[in-house]
């Protein structure tokens, strides 16, 4: 029998319990089962933050972007980019402009 392989956030899911009932929850949005398309939300403590957003080079157009339907964008708090690689950062203009998100954005320069 053939092994099922998932593609997408809920493939790569992980929570890591804490003391007590805190529960780190990392969900991959991209580049949890491949390169490109860096994007992944980590939830502690009632906060959500995204960190990277970026497109995969081996695809155009809404193909390249992460699984942003996976998630509801305005219950992402903040959204951090690590640094400025077209696969960890070009689907930001994308995500700031054309979903709910109204999280505050952090970046270093270009």
């Amino acid at each position: 029998r053939e092994p099922v392989i998932r593609l997408g956030p809920e493939s790569a899911k992980r929570s890591f319990p804490f003391q007590g009932d805190e529960t780190l929850e990392f969900i991959p949005l991209g580049a949890g089962n491949e390169v490109g398309r860096s994007c992944c939300l980590l939830k502690f403590k009632g906060k959500t933050i995204m960190f990277d957003c970026g497109a995969h080079p081996g695809y155009r157009g809404e193909e390249s972007l992460p699984f942003f339907d996976e998630v509801d964008a305005d219950t992402i708090d903040l959204l951090l980019v690590t640094h400025f690689h077209v696969d960890h950062a070009a689907a930001v203009p994308y995500f700031l402009t054309k979903t709910t998100f109204k999280g505050k954005c952090y970046m270093t320069y270009p």
